[in-house]
Protein backbone atom coordinates (compact mmCIF):
# COMPACT_ATOMS: atom_id res chain seq x y z
CA UNK A 1 0.00 0.00 0.00
CA UNK A 2 1.16 3.45 -0.72
CA UNK A 3 1.40 5.94 1.26
CA UNK A 4 -0.46 9.22 0.63
CA UNK A 5 0.91 12.81 1.44
CA UNK A 6 -0.77 14.73 3.93
CA UNK A 7 -0.46 17.21 1.66
CA UNK A 8 -0.75 17.36 -2.08
CA UNK A 9 1.02 19.55 -3.78
CA UNK A 10 -0.40 20.89 -7.21
CA UNK A 11 1.49 23.60 -8.66
CA UNK A 12 -1.29 25.00 -10.79
CA UNK A 13 -3.45 25.68 -7.71
CA UNK A 14 -1.09 26.48 -5.38
CA UNK A 15 0.80 29.45 -7.20
CA UNK A 16 -1.79 31.38 -8.64
CA UNK A 17 -3.54 30.99 -4.56
CA UNK A 18 -0.44 32.54 -3.20
CA UNK A 19 0.07 35.49 -5.74
CA UNK A 20 -3.77 36.12 -4.60
CA UNK A 21 -3.27 36.26 -0.79
CA UNK A 22 0.21 37.84 -1.10
CA UNK A 23 -1.32 40.81 -3.97
CA UNK A 24 -4.36 41.14 -1.55
CA UNK A 25 -2.14 42.08 1.46
CA UNK A 26 0.03 44.28 -0.85
CA UNK A 27 -3.53 45.89 -1.13
CA UNK A 28 -4.41 46.93 2.82
CA UNK A 29 -0.72 47.89 4.08
CA UNK A 30 1.56 50.39 2.18
CA UNK A 31 3.08 48.94 -0.63
CA UNK A 32 6.82 49.84 -2.16
CA UNK A 33 7.67 48.52 -5.33
CA UNK A 34 11.15 49.37 -4.45
CA UNK A 35 11.23 47.38 -1.47
CA UNK A 36 10.39 43.58 -1.12
CA UNK A 37 11.51 42.19 -3.91
CA UNK A 38 10.36 42.02 -7.97
CA UNK A 39 7.17 39.78 -6.93
CA UNK A 40 5.92 42.18 -4.57
CA UNK A 41 6.73 45.49 -6.97
CA UNK A 42 4.34 43.76 -9.30
CA UNK A 43 1.92 42.75 -6.67
CA UNK A 44 1.96 46.53 -5.75
CA UNK A 45 1.31 48.07 -8.90
CA UNK A 46 -1.36 45.05 -9.91
CA UNK A 47 -3.42 45.99 -7.25
CA UNK A 48 -3.32 49.40 -7.39
CA UNK A 49 -2.03 50.07 -4.29
CA UNK A 50 1.06 51.85 -5.18
CA UNK A 51 -0.72 54.34 -6.98
CA UNK A 52 -2.96 55.29 -3.77
CA UNK A 53 0.26 55.67 -2.61
CA UNK A 54 1.44 58.16 -4.43
CA UNK A 55 -1.47 59.84 -4.94
CA UNK A 56 -1.38 60.03 -1.41
CA UNK A 57 2.00 61.04 -0.73
CA UNK A 58 1.65 63.62 -3.85
CA UNK A 59 -1.39 65.55 -1.98
CA UNK A 60 0.17 65.37 1.47
CA UNK A 61 3.25 67.26 -0.95
CA UNK A 62 0.36 69.81 -2.10
CA UNK A 63 -0.79 70.46 0.77
CA UNK A 64 2.21 71.10 2.83
CA UNK A 65 3.33 73.45 -0.32
CA UNK A 66 0.65 75.62 0.09
CA UNK A 67 1.12 75.66 4.17
CA UNK A 68 4.82 76.60 3.66
CA UNK A 69 3.49 79.62 0.97
CA UNK A 70 0.57 80.86 3.16
CA UNK A 71 3.45 80.84 5.85
CA UNK A 72 6.27 82.71 3.79
CA UNK A 73 3.13 85.24 2.73
CA UNK A 74 2.88 85.48 6.39
CA UNK A 75 5.83 85.58 7.08
CA UNK A 76 6.64 88.35 4.11
CA UNK A 77 4.04 90.23 6.16
CA UNK A 78 5.07 90.59 9.54
CA UNK A 79 8.55 91.67 7.98
CA UNK A 80 6.87 94.60 5.94
CA UNK A 81 4.93 95.60 9.29
CA UNK A 82 8.25 95.28 11.50
CA UNK A 83 9.83 97.85 8.29
CA UNK A 84 7.10 100.11 8.44
CA UNK A 85 7.00 100.51 12.44
CA UNK A 86 10.72 100.58 12.57
CA UNK A 87 10.44 103.70 10.26
CA UNK A 88 7.49 105.12 12.59
CA UNK A 89 9.64 104.47 15.44
CA UNK A 90 12.22 106.11 14.25
CA UNK A 91 10.13 109.85 13.27
CA UNK A 92 9.36 109.39 16.69
CA UNK A 93 12.03 109.54 17.95
CA UNK A 94 12.97 112.27 16.09
CA UNK A 95 10.13 114.11 16.62
CA UNK A 96 10.68 113.61 20.18
CA UNK A 97 14.27 114.81 20.04
CA UNK A 98 12.88 117.81 18.31
CA UNK A 99 10.42 118.54 21.31
CA UNK A 100 13.40 117.96 23.51
CA UNK A 101 15.49 120.21 22.07
CA UNK A 102 12.70 122.90 22.22
CA UNK A 103 11.79 122.19 25.98
CA UNK A 104 15.12 122.54 26.76
CA UNK A 105 15.67 125.99 24.77
CA UNK A 106 12.21 127.17 26.70
CA UNK A 107 13.56 125.89 30.00
CA UNK A 108 16.89 127.95 29.02
CA UNK A 109 15.11 131.19 27.78
CA UNK A 110 12.51 130.58 31.38
CA UNK A 111 15.46 130.30 33.65
CA UNK A 112 17.06 133.44 31.87
CA UNK A 113 14.17 135.50 32.22
CA UNK A 114 13.81 134.37 36.28
CA UNK A 115 17.16 135.33 36.63
CA UNK A 116 16.40 138.78 34.43
CA UNK A 117 13.13 139.10 36.56
CA UNK A 118 15.23 138.54 39.78
CA UNK A 119 17.74 141.63 38.69
CA UNK A 120 15.36 143.65 37.29
CA UNK A 121 13.26 143.47 40.79
CA UNK A 122 16.77 144.11 42.82
CA UNK A 123 17.21 147.23 40.50
CA UNK A 124 13.82 148.20 41.08
CA UNK A 125 13.72 148.13 44.76
CA UNK A 126 17.02 149.97 44.73
CA UNK A 127 15.57 152.59 42.60
CA UNK A 128 12.64 152.60 45.04
CA UNK A 129 14.71 153.14 47.96
CA UNK A 130 16.94 155.86 46.58
CA UNK A 131 13.47 157.84 45.85
CA UNK A 132 12.74 156.78 49.70
CA UNK A 133 15.93 158.35 50.47
CA UNK A 134 15.04 161.69 48.34
CA UNK A 135 12.11 162.20 50.31
CA UNK A 136 13.79 161.79 53.61
CA UNK A 137 16.64 164.19 52.60
CA UNK A 138 15.94 167.71 54.20
CA UNK A 139 19.53 168.97 53.54
CA UNK A 140 20.12 168.91 49.85
CA UNK A 141 18.68 171.35 47.48
CA UNK A 142 15.43 171.49 45.92
CA UNK A 143 15.89 172.03 42.65
CA UNK A 144 19.08 168.69 43.11
CA UNK A 145 16.59 167.13 44.91
CA UNK A 146 14.18 167.19 42.03
CA UNK A 147 16.73 166.79 39.34
CA UNK A 148 17.62 162.87 40.77
CA UNK A 149 13.84 162.41 41.45
CA UNK A 150 13.07 162.75 37.72
CA UNK A 151 16.40 160.82 36.97
CA UNK A 152 14.92 157.60 39.19
CA UNK A 153 11.46 158.27 37.97
CA UNK A 154 12.89 157.65 34.86
CA UNK A 155 14.97 154.70 35.57
CA UNK A 156 11.94 153.04 37.67
CA UNK A 157 9.78 153.58 34.16
CA UNK A 158 12.50 152.01 32.15
CA UNK A 159 13.23 149.07 34.44
CA UNK A 160 8.88 148.64 34.32
CA UNK A 161 9.05 148.47 30.69
CA UNK A 162 11.36 145.95 30.94
CA UNK A 163 9.99 143.74 33.46
CA UNK A 164 6.64 143.70 31.23
CA UNK A 165 9.06 142.97 27.91
CA UNK A 166 10.55 140.00 30.17
CA UNK A 167 6.50 138.99 30.79
CA UNK A 168 5.65 139.10 26.96
CA UNK A 169 3.62 142.02 27.57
Amino acid sequence: MSAKPFFDFRPGILLPAALAVWVSGCATTDCDPGRGGFIRGIGCSASGSYGQRQQQMQSTISREQQTQAGLQSAYAQANQAAIETDAQRQAAEKQYAGLQGDIDALNARLAQSKSKKKDLSREIKGVQNQLDLLKADTMSPRAELDKRRAELDRRLKELEREVDLARGK
